[in-house]
């Protein structure tokens, strides 16, 4: 057992020293040798790459006439929207957001109506007044009649049913509730351009009879 013991230990040392390259003159691909064939390793450096990357930011405030300003146009009609934006398509350095619906709710009217004449508007403003009730106004050429005595207008229908019962409890009788239907929908549109021609060019790209007005886009 000892023998056999001896003879294992002498063969683990022969193939130790077999495989540390002692018995080879030169054996390829040794790490000495992959030493010596490094060329003057103390005298690598790493170049720095002069060229920077070119962002978003760097590209407007190198490109001439850059600096963008935002206007928006309310009071657009369906129509004069769209042909807003096939314009503004055709015009490089513009752009323009997706129109927005301004619709408005219906009001509800409290109003004196029918009033042939300015005289017996004046006449019921003043039994009006008679009775405590001061903020009224006469309409002229009114849809309720040629003259009308207008004594609220409101959003919610609850407060105009609740103003007019007010107002029978003090003795008005010819009081009305009528619900005003709101003008047809109106559109508003944001245009971004060059600020130096935003503001002279925009009347120019839109009919000369379109009632519309131009605010700066954060503006409510």
């Amino acid at each position: 057992m000892r023998l056999a013991f001896w003879i294992l230990l002498l063969v683990n040392l022969l193939l130790f020293v077999w495989g540390q390259g002692f018995f080879a003159a030169k054996q390829e691909g040794h790490e000495p040798e992959r030493l010596q064939r490094q060329i003057e390793v103390d005298k690598l450096r790493i170049l720095k790459d002069d060229a920077q990357p070119v962002t978003p930011a760097a590209m407007s405030a190198a490109a001439p006439g850059a600096a963008l300003a935002c206007r928006r146009l309310e009071g657009l009609s369906a129509e004069e929207a769209a042909a807003l934006l096939s314009t503004v398509a055709a015009l490089p350095t513009w752009a323009a957001g997706q129109p927005l619906l301004r619709s408005e709710a219906p009001t509800h009217w409290v109003v004196i109506p029918e009033l042939s004449s300015r005289a017996l508007a004046e006449k019921k403003k003043g039994e009006l007044e008679k009775l405590g009730i001061k903020d009224s106004e006469i309409v002229e050429a009114a849809t309720q009649g040629p003259f009308a005595v207008s004594l609220g207008v409101f959003r919610n229908q609850q407060l105009a049913d609740e103003f007019l019962q007010s107002l029978t409890k003090k003795g008005v009788r010819s009081a009305r509730l009528i619900q005003r239907t709101p003008p047809a929908a109106k559109f508003a549109v944001e245009l971004r351009a060059p600020a130096e021609e935003i503001d002279q060019k925009v009347p120019d790209l839109l009919p000369p009879q379109a009632q519309v007005k131009l605010v700066d886009c954060g503006a409510s």
